[in-house]
């Protein structure tokens, strides 16, 4: 199964991460506020203060264990979520999320 993510921003759209213009674009296109979204990032100074900053909730994906326990990070940087794979940030989904599907017609009301 392919995924197309539409819109894909890089660097060249301004001002980038970890101002909130980026989420806030994506967001405005998909017409959905950034309070339901989540912004899923290996960096603590660029994604996860963007998605802070737009008012997403935020999970941190470290890999590596470089950023050390969730509670010994600065709370301006704190991400909501942590995880140390793509498979764990299923897992926060379904846990603290209703992802089932909702019409456009539902969304409107």
């Amino acid at each position: 199964m392919q995924m197309t993510f539409v819109p894909a921003l890089s660097r060249e759209f301004r001002p980038y991460k970890p101002d909130p213009a980026p989420l806030l674009h994506i967001c405005s296109t998909w017409d959905i506020p950034p309070t339901e979204v989540i912004m899923v990032g290996d960096s603590l100074k660029d994604d996860i203060v963007c998605g802070k900053r737009a008012g997403a909730f935020t999970c941190l994906l470290d890999e590596t264990g470089r950023y050390g326990p969730h509670d010994s990070l600065a709370e301006d940087v704190k991400p909501d979520f942590m995880v140390s794979s793509l498979p764990e940030v299923l897992s926060v989904l379904e846990e603290h999320f209703d992802l089932a599907p909702v019409s456009v017609a539902e969304s409107r009301i």
